[in-house]
């Protein structure tokens, strides 16, 4: 049993390496934001260009309220 339930972990930890679902699964340093590397880490397939979209404040990083709000109905990283 505890090899099933390892292997099941190993299996869910590579899942969210490969497409992060939210903001906090990408933050590496977890500073509350999201570097260039860590937004296109966790966005495999999608235009590093995008990254400068999102960062509203231009700042160089995404904060919490300009990824909620890309990631809104309406946002630029909308699930389709």
């Amino acid at each position: 049993m505890r090899k099933t339930t390892m292997t099941f972990a190993a299996i869910l930890a590579t899942a969210s390496i490969a497409q992060a679902s939210n903001m906090a699964e990408m933050d590496a340093n977890a500073d509350g934001a999201l570097s260039v590397e860590e937004f296109t880490a966790g966005h495999e397939g999608v235009d590093p260009a995008v990254f400068t979209e999102v960062d509203t404040n231009k700042d160089g990083l995404i904060d919490p309220s300009e990824y909620d709000a890309a990631t809104a109905e309406d946002g630029v990283l909308a699930e389709s």
